[in-house]
């Protein structure tokens, strides 16, 4: 390389660096271990048409049927593996460096108070009294957040929504963000004509802002809500044995394959002709490393779900309500991996456990009080409002108020309007409606 030489000038120096050379092999192995179960039958199919060494001991091609541990997949359905709003703005969170953990915390506690349309519901006031902290603070995580993709996500306005897709999109007119800001309602009321006369501009210019406009989102969330309902198979199993929790990965998340015999006599005979032989080599090596890569994800997948089960015990132990707040980074130190393996590992699949039918993302949720071992997910939270509305005095329900002081009795700062997005999420009716007539 070409550098500056003290005293010298210009000159060459040479440099040692490390650097990952990401080799065909590696990506394979990588790809193989991200793959949902699904996707991993499919190449294996492929594979075993191109390759005839390539022997299956017992693939399970139909990925919906009932095994012989008596679970339905018809009881147990499941969004396709499509990231979810709040896990798209974490994942983008994660990816951050150079931001202390405190201010993580609170764009994380922001996350969390995002509804499906990407939108904030909690007024920064309100999260800031929440939090015990200053008001100047939560600005500065509402403006990282504001960053994220979808444009426009952590918005508190249709206006402000708007606006920060348009200051997001290269070259953005002036006239644009200029009826964003002053004459949104002007524009829907009044139609182009009219507006352009009385503020003097073009009307040419005025029906091209317009037509931008019209071209944002006004809900940047939508991408992310449910599609068709489909159903799962689980890649691994979790039971209870006594006091612990056993961990099985299924015949279909790490198919059981071979390299047929014959073949490997017939690459090692002397009679068997020059170009057919290097053919053979060739499929032995290639069979023999895809076999390798498939143990490779079994393993894998076994440690991480076995470190879940460690880390996240009481929800095992006792359901949803005792699910705490989990990073890929406590998984990751916990059975010596990288965390992007981790991730990569975790990634589409998914658990039957004695509460039902998880992925394995669900056990690395966004939460309160993190770090402490109160810490509690939002999951768990919800499970707690409908745990108490269910024990209710029907006659006097809970308030979401109430909900939110109990909350906070247990040390769990939660705001009335959380309290009440997660009631309405659960399905459940208000205080009002909940209350019992005489």
């Amino acid at each position: 390389m070409i550098a500056m030489c003290p005293g010298y000038g210009y000159g060459m120096l040479l440099q040692q660096a490390a650097k990952l050379h990401m080799t065909p092999k590696l990506r394979q192995a990588i790809r193989i271990l991200q793959l949902p179960t699904p996707d991993l039958l499919e190449t294996i199919r492929q594979e075993l048409e191109q390759n005839p060494v390539l022997e299956a001991v017992d693939l399970p091609w139909i990925p919906v049927r009932r095994g012989p541990s008596g679970f339905d997949p018809l009881q147990h359905a499941a969004v396709p593996a499509k990231p979810t709003l709040e896990r798209h703005l974490e994942e983008q969170l994660g990816t951050l460096s150079g931001i202390a953990q405190p201010l993580k915390r609170i764009v994380r506690y922001l996350i969390g108070n995002v509804d499906p349309n990407g939108y904030l519901v909690l007024p920064l006031e309100r999260i800031a009294e929440d939090l015990r902290i200053d008001l100047r603070q939560v600005e500065t995580a509402l403006r990282i957040l504001q960053g994220f993709e979808p444009a426009g996500v952590g918005a508190r306005s249709l206006a402000e929504c708007l606006l920060l897709q348009a200051q997001a999109m290269p070259r953005c007119p002036e006239l644009v963000t200029l009826l964003i800001r002053n004459h949104l309602e002007d524009l829907a009321k009044l139609g182009p004509a009219v507006l352009a006369k009385r503020l003097e501009v073009p009307l040419a210019d005025l029906r091209a802002a317009y037509g931008m406009i019209r071209s944002l989102n006004p809900r940047p969330g939508d991408a992310f809500q449910p599609a068709d309902i489909s159903y799962v198979m689980p890649d691994v199993r979790i039971e209870r044995d006594g006091e612990f929790f056993s961990v099985t990965v299924l015949d279909a998340a790490a198919p059981r394959l071979t390299v047929h015999e014959r073949y490997r006599a017939m690459a090692r005979e002397n009679g068997t002709p020059p170009e057919a032989r290097k053919f053979l080599a060739s499929s032995l090596n290639s069979a023999s490393f895809l076999i390798k890569c498939i143990e490779r994800r079994r393993q894998t997948l076994w440690r991480v779900t076995r470190a879940i089960v460690e880390e996240q015990a009481d929800f095992f132990h006792y359901g949803v309500s005792r699910l705490k707040p989990l990073v890929l980074r406590q998984i990751a130190d916990r059975v010596g991996m990288h965390e992007s393996t981790v991730s990569r590992a975790a990634a589409g699949k998914y658990a039957q456990t004695p509460w039902g039918v998880f992925e394995l993302g669900d056990f690395f949720p966004s939460g309160f009080n993190q770090g402490r071992e109160d810490a509690a997910s939002a999951a768990s939270v919800k499970e707690r409002i409908r745990e108490r509305i269910q024990a209710e005095d029907v006659r006097a329900p809970f308030s979401d108020q109430a909900l939110a002081d109990l909350l906070a009795e247990e040390g769990i700062p939660v705001a009335r309007r959380t309290v009440a997005k997660y009631r309405e999420e659960l399905g459940i009716a208000s205080s009002v409606r909940r209350k019992a007539k005489f």
